[in-house]
């Protein structure tokens, strides 16, 4: 990641990688190793669940953040697919976010 760009939330997205290995009792390293690491961390289950609980995460300090996550997710489907997709809630938009963060979040933790 570079040290210039700060990810809303990415801490959260980061310790979900890291509950991962902790509940699995597997050491970093080891799970670093796992070529479907990702797919396991955040793609096998949902990262938020509930419209809710996906709007109010959303929102920090009174901020709301939907369009700079949006604009994110849109920007790595984009690189990725070559196509946007048309997200219509904010529960599939947190968990696309959760997503595409992901493999920041083990790039880092793969450079480190």
């Amino acid at each position: 990641m570079d040290n210039q760009t700060i990810y809303y939330k990415y801490d959260e997205i980061k310790n979900e990688l890291l509950d991962y290995v902790e509940n699995n009792n597997l050491t970093l390293s080891k799970a670093l190793q796992d070529d479907d690491l990702h797919y396991k961390v955040y793609n096998s289950d949902y990262f938020i669940i509930g419209y809710y609980n996906a709007e109010q995460w959303l929102i920090k300090d009174d901020r709301n953040y939907t369009f700079d996550v949006l604009e994110y997710v849109q920007e790595q489907e984009e690189i990725a697919l070559g196509t946007i997709e048309n997200i219509t809630n904010a529960e599939r938009l947190v968990n696309l976010y959760a997503y595409w963060l992901g493999y920041e979040v083990i790039s880092e933790l793969e450079e480190e």
